[in-house]
């Protein structure tokens, strides 16, 4: 079932974006339906996981977002994102669970799925508009990436080593796409580079730590907070250096910043601690579902990623 979305609404930022709203509670998916297209997206519903795959499954393209009940019966909302994590069709959507459920344990679990939020029921417009917001920032990001990649793999494949620095966040998407096209399906990882590559610009050179990116994602002034510290001559002699090198049949990424590092061991896997955050997620998306071995020295301030394409790869 589909609804007009909205045209004239000043919180309209779905821009006719398809989301896949799925609920086996029909009050309750009427009444977030209609929250998600006041925002200005094209609503389609699911009363199940099963079905949701299907159409999924049928139209893979289709969706810009999915947004899924933790619990339902047939299959639930973790079966669903794990599935549709798994998928690699469908690995690139992003999943926001529903759920009435807080224990540390049930946010965990909808996180190690690979769920990119976790919003409790029900949920708050303003968070909605937030999560969803973020969630398309990340495919439209993805999507001008492999727009890129498209249009210059195919002079890439002979590259043994790429190396590039940069320093500021405006390089960020324009590096990860080259580092990407290294790869046979670029797409694959290049959510996965970019999320190291940023986060050494972000928190190494910049040095914004969780806590206060989180202060400013919430307040809304994140981008300008970013512009100003780039531009602010205490930051200046920081760099990133992001190499990668074919090996065996594989791929190895190595990003270092000049930065003193960080507490890098409790970002490596999801952590309910941070599931009201709107950020601290995508280094641990990263080693759970993009990179097959990831390490950072100890200081925090170089890490190895490894791409596996065929076979294991030789340390």
């Amino acid at each position: 079932m589909t609804k007009p979305i909205a045209q004239s609404s000043s919180l309209a930022i779905g821009q006719g974006e398809r989301v896949l709203l799925v609920d086996d509670d029909r009050m309750s998916l009427t009444v977030i339906q209609s929250e998600i297209e006041d925002l200005g997206f094209i609503v389609d519903t699911a009363v199940n996981g099963a079905e949701a795959y299907a159409m999924m499954r049928e139209h893979p393209d289709r969706y810009s977002i999915v947004v899924t009940d933790r619990m339902m019966p047939v299959m639930d909302g973790l079966a669903l994102t794990r599935r549709l994590k798994n998928d690699p069709s469908t690995s690139n959507v992003p999943v926001v669970l529903l759920t009435g459920a807080t224990e540390p344990a049930d946010v965990s679990a909808g996180l190690e799925a690979g769920a990119f939020y976790y919003l409790t029921k029900p949920p708050e417009t303003a968070l909605v508009r937030s999560v969803l917001g973020s969630a398309l920032k990340e495919v439209r990001r993805q999507k001008s990436a492999s727009d890129r990649l498209a249009s210059h793999q195919s002079a890439f494949r002979n590259i043994q080593v790429l190396r590039m620095t940069l320093s500021t966040p405006d390089e960020v998407e324009p590096v990860c796409s080259l580092l990407s096209s290294l790869h046979d399906e670029p797409e694959k990882i290049v959510q996965g580079v970019f999320e190291l590559v940023q986060n050494a610009v972000e928190h190494g050179v910049l040095r914004f730590g969780l806590q206060e990116k989180a202060r400013h994602l919430e307040a809304g002034s994140w981008d300008r907070a970013l512009a100003t510290r780039s531009r602010d001559p205490a930051y200046a002699k920081g760099s990133v250096e992001a190499t990668i090198l074919r090996k065996d049949a594989g791929l190895v990424l190595i990003v270092k910043d000049t930065g003193p590092g960080f507490d890098w061991k409790r970002f490596l896997a999801a952590d309910p601690s941070r599931s009201a955050l709107k950020c601290g997620r995508g280094i641990a998306r990263a080693n759970a579902f993009i990179f097959d071995k990831l390490v950072y020295n100890q200081a925090g301030n170089e890490v190895t990623a490894a791409i596996r394409q065929e076979r294991p790869l030789k340390w």
